[in-house]
């Protein structure tokens, strides 16, 4: 089987989900080509089908924003990572997305339109797909983790000298309102000199203000990233919209307890008491009061960890991914 992954580069996690991709079905057995293109064509898509690629594939796989553009002669397999038209989103937004996810969700109607397979990557996304666009029988594929490389491990040094009385905190993603980024500033301030937190951005690297317990460690490679998640003692996500979270099922993989939002898709990934704690969206004295709780108890957040690397393990590995993939690809042939 020959498999195209055509899309637009986003510089985000979804590029990272389609290099994965690409990597597990190669391993399987099969030829995969891996096609980003460049951002420019989020605004004029139709000019992605002039684009050559000298593989002629059994399937084309797309992302939902501008999977029509890439429509041929073979199955083409859409994937909804974010819904970004989730109403719960919309008072975060700037008037500027406001107008372009418009036209996105003009973009992504065409694509749901030339799909001949629809894929959530959470059981909350598909729910809200269904609300918005009114598509049943979307399938649910979670995104997966290489389970070899996020694991457990003692750091080798601490390559950011923090002293051993603090608690860790880690955050890792694109410092966007979505990701509740301008809350952190808050929390830590809540939370005071006893904690530190580690802020890892995203491809879409930027800073938040400076505080003397936020570290800026900018856009990490794969091994300093598995390192900072195996520095902290857990892993905070103050995230108002996730399609999956990835970095959140990383933190898991790694065995750390997660403090996350109460919403979307996090829920599916952490289960609240036992591989974390949840808090309600945008209240920082809950966020700040179930860090200290977990800061408290070095046990229990060892057991969370053990509890959430199994999870992931069973649920979310980069293998079942891989496998749901091709199965549903050579469905369609």
């Amino acid at each position: 089987m020959k498999v195209v992954i055509r899309q637009v580069r986003g510089g985000s996690g979804v590029d990272v989900w389609a290099e994965s991709l690409c990597k597990g079905i190669q391993k399987e057995g099969h030829v995969c080509n891996l096609d980003l293109c460049s951002g420019i064509y989020q605004f004029v898509p139709a000019l992605a089908k002039f684009r050559k690629n000298h593989l002629v594939p059994d399937i084309i796989q797309s992302n939902s924003w501008h999977a029509s553009a890439f429509r041929g002669d073979v199955p083409l397999v859409v994937t909804e990572h974010l819904l970004v038209h989730d109403p719960v989103y919309t008072p975060y937004k700037t008037i500027p997305q406001k107008l372009f996810h418009r036209w996105i969700y003009r973009c992504e109607r065409r694509s749901f339109g030339a799909a001949d397979a629809v894929i959530c990557v959470s059981q909350y996304t598909r729910k809200k797909l269904e609300e918005s666009f009114g598509i049943s029988g979307s399938v649910v594929i979670y995104n997966g983790i290489d389970t070899s490389l996020f694991t457990p491990a003692e750091p080798a040094c601490d390559t950011w000298d923090i002293p051993a009385n603090k608690t860790v905190l880690f955050f890792a993603g694109n410092l966007s309102r979505r990701k509740g980024a301008d809350l952190l500033p808050a929390i830590m301030k809540e939370l005071g000199d006893n904690f530190v937190l580690l802020l890892a951005t995203g491809q879409k690297g930027t800073s938040l203000s400076s505080m003397n317990n936020i570290i800026n460690i900018g856009h990490l490679d794969i091994a300093r990233l598995v390192m900072a998640y195996n520095r902290c003692d857990l892993f905070l996500s103050a995230s108002r919209l996730e399609g999956f979270g990835l970095s959140v099922a990383e933190a898991m993989a790694c065995g750390k307890p997660v403090v996350a939002t109460n919403g979307s898709s996090l829920p599916e990934l952490v289960v609240d008491g036992k591989g974390g704690l949840l808090c309600r969206m945008d209240d920082v004295k809950d966020f700040a009061e179930k860090i200290r709780y977990l800061a408290d108890d070095e046990n229990l957040r060892k057991e969370m960890g053990l509890f959430n690397r199994k999870r992931v393990e069973d649920l979310f590995t980069l293998e079942k991914m891989v496998n749901n993939y091709i199965r549903l690809y050579q469905s369609l042939l």
